[in-house]
């Protein structure tokens, strides 16, 4: 498994969110393991109390935090399809409080109102997911409203 916690949260840049998961792609010092990667964190609800979103991961992942299910669907089913080979890099990463505060800290002012008024990094998560940057690092974090 990859340890995250060997770069610095200052090398990875903010790319975009969805409802679940937060991406970061890996911008510092070229690094074999990390170099054309991004990094997909968990993200909590903001309505809920930390007690609320503990018991809910709890519920999710047990007593011991398990990979995320899109590594666990590429693993058990797609890889029955097509060879590993031509598929992206998808494996889990340690992560640590400390850490993903840093990273919160650096880049939080970035994140749409909107999102930051719905959710958070979940930063009891033990685990993320690291995968191929399939767009290359080029980044153009854009949000798009119609009236």
């Amino acid at each position: 498994m990859a340890d995250v916690l060997h770069t610095n949260p200052s090398d990875w840049k903010y790319v975009s969110e969805g409802g679940a998961t937060i991406v970061f792609s890996y911008a510092g010092p070229s690094h074999s393991i990390f170099d054309g990667t991004v990094l997909r964190l968990r993200k909590i609800s903001a309505g809920l109390s930390r007690q609320q979103n503990h018991a809910q991961s709890e519920s999710e992942f047990g007593d011991d935090e398990r990979d995320d299910p899109t590594i666990e669907f590429q693993s058990k089913c797609i890889e029955r399809l097509i060879s590993p080979r031509y598929l992206p890099r998808l494996e889990s990463v340690v992560l640590n409080r400390p850490w993903l505060e840093a990273l919160v800290a650096l880049y939080d002012f970035v994140r749409p109102v909107e999102r930051k008024e719905k959710d958070a990094i979940d930063l009891e998560r033990k685990r993320g997911v690291l995968a191929t940057d399939l767009v290359g690092g080029n980044w153009l974090a854009v949000e798009i409203k119609v009236s």
